[in-house]
C-alpha cells in the first residue's frame, strides 16, 4: 500500500489534494481499521491542512486546465456566423469592426493569431482560442471569488494557511461546484468556443471583482489600495472589450465601503450613490465626453489655427496628462488621500481606454474593414456613440404607434474635408404627438418589429384586429373603408399598464428570466420565439407534468423535433442548489450576500432596462446576461456549505463536506455537462466558411455581390481577409451602405477588386444630403412611360433649386425623384462580350430592361445600387452584380423578372426570366453547382448540430435540390433527378437537419417517377408516420388565439391526405390503405 501511495504521489502531485481526500473518504465510509487509516494519513502527509493558500491556487489552475480542456474539444474550427467573422477578419489585419469597437479584442486577438499558419482556418482557431482561454480564466477566478465567500461563511481566517480539514473539504468543493457550472453553463459555454468580445467582457468582470477581495485581504494594510487602482485600471481594459464589464463597479464600491468603513446604514447608502453615480460618470460622462472634448479641441485647431487633424486631440490628451500630475502631486501635498486614489483611478481608466487609439491609428491606414472611418476625432465621436444605430430613450419617449409631427434640427455635424472639418447639415431630430408619450417609454420602436407589441402588452385583440384587416384590405385595396378601419386600429392608444406589461412580460420575462432558467432549469429546443408560443425557445425543466401544466403543451416530443440536441434538462436542481447557497449566505455572510446581489441585479435585470429591447429581434439575446448568469453560480457553489451546515450534527464533517461536494457536482456542473456537450460541441464544424464560398463561388469574376445580414457578410469577409478566397469579388453591405463612410469606400480599390462604377459624385452622398429621398408627382412627366434610369438619378441628386420641392419641412427644399417607372439602355454586343450569359440565351437580351421602382422613397442606399446599376450598364456590363439568395426580396428594389437563380444568388442580367421558373433558367448551372461546386461544412458526416440560424441556408438549398430535381424529372432527365435527391440525402443528413414534409414528398414523388419504388415507399412511408405523429402531437395542445398550433395540425393532417393521393397514384395499395386509414383516423379525433 506504502509502494502504491508513493507511486501515485510522484506521477501525478497536481490532484494530490484529491486523493488524499477520497483516501480518506473512503477508509470513514467503510469505518476501515483506524491504525490503517493513521498510516494512510502519515503516508499522504495528513493531519491539518497548513498550506491551504497553495491547495486553493492550485485547485483554481485545475479548473482552468479543466475548462481550457473542455473548451477546446469543442472549439468551433473555423469562422462561426454571426459577428465572429468580423471579429476574425479584424483582429487577423487589425482592423475597425462596428460601433463601439473593441480594440483590445482585436489587439489580444491578432497576437494569437501570429502564432497561426497565414491564411488558413488555424487563424480563426487562434483567435477562438482567444475566447476559450478568457472564458476558462473566467472559470479559474470564479473558483477564487466562491473559495473567498466559502472562507467568510465559515469564519475562517482569510489569510491563514493552516485550515481545519472538513473546512477545507468544504471551501474547495464549493469553489469547484461554482466554477464548473460556469464552465458547462449553456449561455457561457457558446461564447467560449468562438471568436466573440463576450468571454472576454466575462473574464474582465470577474478579474475586477476577484481584485477586491484580494483588497479585502490586505486592506488594513499601507498600500493596499493598489488594489483599486488596478480594478480601476482593469475597468478602463474592459472598455475596450465592451461596456458591460463596467457594471462590475456598483458591487466593488459596496464592498469596498462595508469593508473599510463598516456596515453602518449610512455607509451602505453612501456606497449605492457612489456606484450608481460611477456608473453613470462612466456611460454618460468618461466614454462620451472625453471624444467629445478632444474633438471640440480638434476643431478649434484644425479650422482656427489651420493645424493638422488629430492635433487638437493630442493636446487634449497632454492636457490631461499634466492635470492628472497636478492633481496627484497637490492631493499627496495637502495630505487627501480619498482624492489622490481618485485621480489615480481616473487615470489608469484613461489609459486602459486609450486602446481606442488603435482605431484612429488603423483606420487612418484605410483596411479594408473600416467600419465608420473613424480616422478623425468628430468620426471617432460618432463611433464610440454608436450614432448609426439610434437610440431608445429611457425616461420619456413615444409608443411605436405616435405620429410623427415634426422634424427639429439638433446639432451641426461635421465630416472631414481636405484640410478642415466641414458642416454636413444637422443631426434631424423627429418629434411624435405628445398624447402618445409616456414616461419610462418600453414600447418605442417604430420599425416592423413594433407589430409584435400588441401581444406581450395586454392587445392581443388589437394585434388579431389588425391582422385581419391587413388581409381583408390586401384582398380588397380599394376597399377605403376597410383602410380607415386599419388606420383607427393601428392608431389605438396603449395604457401606460399596457407598458409596465410589456416590460415586465417580454423584456423582463421573456428576455431575461426565460434565458436565466435556460441555464439552470432546462430549455425546450433553440428555436426563436417571438410570440411566447409554448412549441419554441421556452424554459422546461424535465419533469413532464410540471412542464406540461406550466406550458399546456405536451412533452413528449415527436420524432420530427427529436434533432433538436438542445433540448435540454436539469430537472431545477441548479436552480435548487443556487437558492440553497443564497440562503446560507445571507444567514451566514449577509453584507456578503448583497454585495453578490447588487452583481447579479446590474448585470441582469438593470442590463434589461437600459437596453430596452424592441420584440423580434435578430437573434435570442442571452450572451447579453452572461456576467448574470455566472454570478448565479457562485451560490450554486455555495450550496455545499449549506449541507454542511444542516448535516454536520450528524456525521464527521470531512464526510459531511466530501459528500456535499460529490452531491453538488453531479446535481449542477456534471449534469449539465452531460445535457450540453452535443449541442455545443463545434469542433468538426466548418458550416459558415463552407457556405460563405457557396456564396462567392455563386458569383462570375470581379462580381459586385450585394449582401444584407450578419450572416451572408461576416463569413465571406472571412473567407476574403483571411484564406484569400476570391478577393476579387466586391461584398457590399445593404444595411452599410446608407452611410456616407461606407459608399465612399466603394470608390476605392480593396483587395482584387477595383472601385466600383459609380457615376454621382461622393460630395453629393455626404451624410445629411440625401438620406432619404422621396417619390413626388410634379405633373410635369407622365407617370405612364418609362425614364432612363441615370436621367431620374440626375434628377433626384440635382443641386438645381428647381428639381427641388417642399415636402419634409417647409423651411427648406428637398431633392425627390419625379417618377417610377424606370429604364435601362442594354448594350447587347457588350454584354454577349462579357461571356457571362449561356450562348443558348444570347437571343433573349433585351433591347432595354423596363421596370417600377415600386416604392415611394429610396434611401442613400437605395440610390447607391442604383447607381452601380446604371453605371455598370454605361460602362459594358464589365462588373457582374448578385443579390444572395438569402437578403429577401424587399431589396431588389424590384428588379426580380431580370434576376437569374445561380445557387446561392441572384444575377441581374438583361433577360426576362421565365415566370414559371422563378428565376431558375439554367438549370445545367443550378445542377453543377450543387452537385460538384458546393461544399458543406462536414453535415455529410451526419453528426453536426445545427442551431436555428444555422439551418437557414440549409433548409434554402434543401428546397433548391429538390425543385431543379423536380425540373429534370419533369422533362425526362430521370438520372439527373434522382441523383440530385440522392445528393440531398447524403450532403444534408436528416439526421441533422429532418427535410420538411412537402419537399420530402415531392422527393418521393420524383422517385416514383424515376420507377425508384424502392426508395419511394421509404420516404413515403417516413412521411405519413410523421404527419400522423405530428397531428396527433398538436392535437394536444390546448392554446387558443395567437397561440393556437391550429394551422400546423391541419398542414400535417393535409400532408397525410396529399401521402395518400400519392399511394395511389402510384398504385401503392397498401401503403395507400395504411395512410388513408391514418388520415381518416387523425381527422376524426380533430
Amino acid at each position: 500500500m506504502e509502494q502504491i501511495s508513493s507511486i501515485i504521489y510522484s506521477r501525478n502531485q497536481r490532484l494530490f489534494c484529491s486523493i488524499r481526500l477520497l483516501i480518506d473518504s473512503i477508509c470513514r465510509v467503510y469505518e476501515l481499521n483506524i491504525y490503517f487509516r493513521r498510516y494512510l494519513r502519515i503516508t499522504l502527509n495528513i493531519n491539518r491542512m497548513n498550506n491551504f493558500k497553495r491547495i486553493n491556487t492550485i485547485f483554481g489552475w485545475v479548473t482552468f486546465l479543466i475548462a481550457l480542456g473542455v473548451y477546446i474539444l469543442t472549439l468551433e474550427q473555423s469562422v462561426s456566423l454571426w459577428d465572429c467573422g468580423e471579429f476574425i477578419s479584424a483582429s487577423y489585419r487589425l482592423q475597425v469592426v462596428h460601433p463601439p469597437g473593441a480594440p483590445l479584442f482585436l489587439m489580444l486577438g491578432r497576437l494569437f493569431s501570429i502564432f497561426a499558419e497565414a491564411g488558413t482556418n488555424e487563424v480563426a482557431i487562434a483567435v477562438n482560442m482567444l475566447s476559450a482561454v478568457a472564458s476558462a480564466a473566467t472559470v479559474m477566478f470564479t473558483f477564487w471569488i466562491t473559495s473567498h465567500f466559502a472562507k467568510k461563511i465559515l469564519k475562517v481566517d482569510l489569510n491563514t494557511s493552516s485550515v481545519n480539514l472538513g473546512d477545507a473539504i468544504g471551501i474547495v468543493g464549493s469553489g469547484l461546484v461554482a466554477a464548473l457550472a460556469v464552465t458547462f453553463m449553456d449561455t457561457f459555454w457558446f461564447s467560449a468556443v468562438e471568436a466573440e468580445v463576450y468571454a472576454g467582457s466575462s473574464c474582465f468582470m470577474a478579474l475586477a471583482f476577484w481584485a477586491i477581495l484580494k483588497w479585502e485581504k490586505v486592506k488594513d494594510e499601507p498600500r493596499s489600495d493598489r488594489w483599486i487602482v488596478f480594478i480601476a485600471y482593469i475597468v478602463g481594459l474592459g472598455i475596450g472589450l465592451h461596456l458591460l464589464n463596467i457594471l462590475v463597479v456598483p458591487a466593488v464600491f459596496l464592498y469596498y465601503f462595508v469593508n473599510k468603513y463598516g456596515t453602518s446604514v449610512k455607509n451602505v447608502l453612501k456606497a449605492a450613490v457612489i456606484g450608481f453615480g460611477s456608473i453613470a460618470l462612466l456611460q454618460w460622462g468618461i466614454i462620451p465626453l472625453t471624444p467629445a472634448i478632444g474633438a471640440w479641441f480638434d476643431m478649434i485647431f484644425v479650422n482656427s489655427l489651420g493645424l493638422p487633424f488629430n492635433s487638437g486631440v493630442l493636446f487634449f490628451m497632454v492636457l490631461i496628462f499634466v492635470a492628472v500630475i497636478f492633481g496627484l502631486r497637490y492631493t499627496a501635498k495637502v495630505n487627501k488621500p480619498i482624492a489622490n486614489l481618485v485621480i489615480l483611478c481616473y487615470a489608469f481608466i484613461m489609459i486602459g481606454f486609450s486602446s481606442y487609439s488603435m482605431v484612429v491609428i488603423r483606420s487612418i491606414a484605410e483596411p479594408a474593414i473600416d467600419m465608420n472611418d473613424p480616422q478623425d476625432a468628430q468620426s471617432l465621436l460618432s463611433y464610440i456613440n454608436r450614432e448609426q444605430y439610434g437610440s431608445r430613450p429611457l425616461v420619456y419617449g413615444p409608443y411605436w404607434n405616435a405620429r410623427l409631427t415634426a422634424i427639429d434640427d439638433g446639432n451641426t455635424q461635421y465630416r472631414r474635408g481636405e484640410n478642415e472639418y466641414q458642416e454636413v447639415g444637422t443631426k434631424q431630430a423627429p418629434v411624435y404627438d405628445d398624447r402618445f408619450s409616456t414616461i419610462l417609454p418600453r414600447m418605442g420602436d417604430m420599425s416592423e418589429k413594433s407589430n409584435y407589441y400588441p401581444i406581450w402588452c395586454g392587445m392581443d385583440d388589437m394585434f388579431m384586429k389588425i391582422n385581419r384587416l391587413e388581409q381583408q384590405t390586401k384582398a380588397d385595396p380599394s376597399n377605403t373603408e376597410l383602410a380607415q378601419q386599419l388606420a383607427v386600429a393601428k392608431q389605438t392608444k396603449p395604457k401606460f399598464s399596457n407598458n409596465l406589461k410589456f416590460m415586465f412580460n417580454y423584456q423582463m420575462g421573456w428576455m431575461y428570466w426565460r434565458y436565466f432558467m435556460w441555464n439552470f432549469v432546462g430549455r425546450q429546443n433553440d428555436l426563436q420565439n417571438v410570440t411566447g408560443n409554448s412549441q419554441h425557445g421556452n424554459w422546461i425543466s424535465g419533469i413532464d407534468g410540471f412542464d406540461e401544466w406550466r406550458l399546456n403543451a405536451p412533452m413528449e416530443v415527436p420524432s420530427d423535433m427529436q434533432y433538436n440536441k438542445a433540448r435540454n434538462t436539469y430537472y431545477f436542481l441548479p436552480l435548487l442548489l443556487g437558492l440553497l447557497g443564497i440562503f446560507v449566505m445571507y444567514k451566514r455572510s449577509k453584507m456578503d450576500f448583497y454585495t453578490v446581489l447588487v452583481l447579479f441585479l446590474f448585470t441582469g435585470l438593470l442590463v434589461v432596462i437600459y437596453l430596452n429591447q424592441p420584440p423580434m429581434e435578430p437573434r435570442e439575446r442571452d450572451y447579453t446576461f452572461a456576467g448574470s448568469f455566472q454570478t448565479f453560480c457562485i451560490w450554486i457553489g455555495l450550496s455545499v456549505l449549506f449541507f454542511v451546515d444542516v448535516l454536520k450534527k450528524y456525521a464527521n464533517k470531512t464526510v459531511i463536506a466530501s459528500g456535499a461536494t460529490i452531491l453538488a457536482l453531479f446535481a449542477a456542473p456534471f449534469l449539465m455537462a452531460s445535457q450540453n456537450w452535443d449541442d455545443h460541441d463545434r469542433s468538426d464544424r466548418y458550416l459558415a466558411i463552407s457556405f460563405a464560398k457557396n456564396y462567392l463561388s455563386s458569383c462570375e469574376q470581379n462580381a459586385i455581390l450585394f449582401t444584407n445580414g450578419d450572416n451572408d457578410t461576416y463569413p465571406l469577409w472571412y473567407a476574403q481577409n483571411v484564406e484569400g478566397y476570391r478577393t476579387d469579388v466586391r461584398i457590399i453591405n445593404l444595411s452599410l451602405l446608407p452611410t456616407e463612410w461606407y459608399s465612399s469606400a466603394l470608390r476605392h480599390k480593396v483587395f482584387d477588386s477595383e472601385a466600383l462604377p459609380m457615376s454621382i459624385p461622393a460630395d453629393e452622398m455626404v451624410s445629411g444630403k440625401r438620406d432619404y429621398v422621396r417619390f413626388y408627382d410634379n405633373k410635369t412627366f407622365p407617370q405612364n412611360q418609362f425614364y432612363p434610369l441615370d436621367q431620374v438619378l440626375s434628377y433626384a441628386t440635382s443641386n438645381d433649386d428647381r428639381k427641388k420641392e417642399y415636402i419634409s419641412s417647409r423651411s427648406e427644399k428637398d431633392n425627390y425623384f419625379p417618377v417610377k417607372n424606370f429604364s435601362l439602355e442594354v448594350d447587347k454586343e457588350a454584354v454577349i462580350a462579357t461571356g457571362y450569359i449561356p450562348a443558348k440565351d444570347t437571343g433573349k437580351i433585351v433591347d432595354k430592361m423596363f421596370w417600377n421602382i415600386g416604392r415611394s422613397g429610396l434611401s442613400k442606399g437605395d440610390l447607391v445600387v442604383l447607381d452601380v446599376i446604371a453605371t455598370n450598364a454605361k460602362t459594358g456590363w464589365k462588373r457582374p452584380i448578385y443579390w444572395t439568395t438569402t437578403t429577401g426580396s424587399s431589396v431588389y428594389l424590384n428588379l426580380d423578372k431580370y434576376l437569374r437563380h445561380n445557387g446561392l444568388t441572384y444575377q441581374l442580367i438583361p433577360v426576362e426570366a421565365s415566370r414559371n421558373l422563378r428565376g431558375m433558367d439554367d438549370m445545367d448551372l443550378l445542377y453543377k453547382r450543387l452537385m460538384v461546386d458546393y461544399e458543406w461544412g462536414n453535415m455529410d458526416k451526419g453528426e453536426l448540430f445545427l442551431d436555428d440560424k444555422a439551418q437557414l441556408v440549409p433548409r434554402n438549398l434543401r428546397a433548391l435540390f429538390v425543385q431543379v430535381a423536380d425540373f429534370y424529372s419533369r422533362n425526362g432527365d430521370m438520372e439527373k433527378a434522382t441523383a440530385l435527391i440522392d445528393k440531398c440525402n447524403s450532403s444534408m443528413p436528416e439526421k441533422v437537419l429532418p427535410m420538411r414534409l412537402n419537399l420530402k414528398a415531392l422527393s418521393a414523388d420524383i422517385y416514383y417517377r424515376a420507377g425508384q419504388v424502392e426508395k419511394a415507399d421509404s420516404f413515403t412511408t417516413d412521411i405519413g408516420n410523421r404527419a400522423f405523429e405530428m397531428a396527433n402531437y398538436y392535437g394536444k395542445f390546448k392554446s387558443k388565439g395567437i397561440q393556437s398550433v391550429e394551422r400546423d395540425r391541419r398542414d400535417n393532417l393535409d400532408i397525410l391526405r396529399n401521402i395518400g393521393a400519392l399511394t395511389r397514384e402510384y398504385k401503392r395499395d397498401d401503403l395507400n390503405k395504411k395512410y388513408t386509414d391514418l388520415y381518416n383516423q387523425a381527422n376524426t379525433v380533430y
